[in-house]
């Protein structure tokens, strides 16, 4: 079964910092598998409130609404929340199609 993708569009004035916006998040995904298997809860409070706020600001606000999420789920320290929402993430960020306008 073929997932579909998910498409964001942004404003091309921003095509150039996009990839950097992105790798980023790439990034963020390296640091919670390191972070979430260790409870590092404020490791994971850290990287998600860069993303929660960067997210909406590039046009992205799925990442944002993640983020966010992922805050109040580190602050309680809800490992099995803060899990399923990294998968959230990982799925969205496999899935994002970047298209232009």
């Amino acid at each position: 079964m073929t997932r579909e993708s998910i498409v964001v569009t942004v404003p091309r004035d921003l095509q150039d910092l996009i990839p950097l916006f992105l790798g980023q998040r790439k990034a963020d995904l390296t640091a919670l598998s390191v972070a979430l298997p260790l409870r590092d809860f404020e490791r994971v409070r850290k990287v998600a409130h860069g993303m929660a706020g960067a997210g909406a600001s590039y046009g992205f606000e799925r990442l944002s609404e993640l983020g966010d999420a992922m805050v109040v789920a580190a602050r309680a320290a809800d490992a099995a929340a803060l899990a399923r929402l990294n998968r959230e993430f990982d799925d969205f960020m496999a899935r994002l199609v970047v298209k232009y306008r």
